[in-house]
């Protein structure tokens, strides 16, 4: 619960374990009430949808390289001038220093204040093209295109539901990202994993990265299919296929 002992709310843009599009500026907002800073964690909000910083009204927001066709490795931090230029720099070396005495230290201005030491050049060029690669594309039509076939993978995985399939995570395609989190029957999603590799189908199991929601809602694990702007229905298809292999395997439904 907030109360004014909150220092700083963290939270997702977007859930990577169940695809759920968060409320920002809602939450932000609340958050405000008790003087907190806002940190929102955008790894599967940017690579997916048009973010506006101001519109969302956060202090820092944060994503990563690997999530938009960039290299590993490599991420970007949005923040606050004002909060940015208070804070002290958290790694010490080359170009974060302006000036240098044996009583006093100045720091260099932003953004090399926070850049210690030789940059990740060759990864910041990936990333740069990266980002010119799905602005050349078109991030609203890349949003559009995942709402379409995942709306569509939501249709078709719910045909398995006699099978033993459960859906976890809005039901409305535009509450949610690419991502679809599920179970089939009592089966443990590693071997359902397992099972969909054999049919050429790449999917996540375990908990995520978000082992206390398994706890509070009672999963072991779950599967997780992720669709982006390379996918087609086609691929749908072929998870539908290699779920109905794993059921016959399990002799479910």
């Amino acid at each position: 619960m907030l109360n004014k002992r909150t220092k700083v709310v963290a939270f997702n843009h977007v859930s990577n374990a169940l695809g759920t599009i968060n409320p920002v500026r809602e939450i932000a907002a609340i958050a405000r009430t008790v003087g907190s800073l806002v940190v929102c964690d955008g790894a599967q909000g940017v690579p997916h949808m048009r973010v506006d910083f101001d519109s969302l009204d956060v202090d820092f927001y944060a994503f990563s390289g690997h999530k938009m066709c960039g290299p590993t490795g490599i991420g970007f931090l949005y923040g606050k001038r004002a909060l940015l230029e208070a804070m002290p720099p958290f790694l010490t070396g080359g170009d974060m220093i302006k000036r240098v005495q044996f009583t006093t230290t100045t720091f260099n201005e932003l953004p090399w204040k926070f850049e210690a030491g030789t940059s990740n050049i060759a990864d910041a060029i990936a990333l740069g093209a990266a980002v010119d690669y799905l602005e050349k594309i078109g991030m609203d039509w890349i949003e559009a295109h995942e709402r379409s076939i995942t709306a569509y993978a939501l249709d078709r995985l719910r045909e398995l539901e006699p099978l033993g399939l459960v859906l976890y995570g809005p039901q409305n395609p535009a509450d949610r990202a690419g991502i679809i989190a599920f179970n089939l029957g009592d089966v443990h999603p590693h071997d359902v994993a397992s099972i969909l590799d054999t049919e050429g189908v790449c999917v996540r199991a375990g908990h995520h990265c978000t082992m206390p929601l398994m706890e509070k809602m009672g999963w072991t694990a779950t599967a997780r299919a992720s669709f982006y702007l390379y996918n087609v229905e086609q691929d749908v298809e072929q998870l539908i296929a290699g779920l109905r292999k794993a059921a016959t395997i399990f002799k479910l439904g």
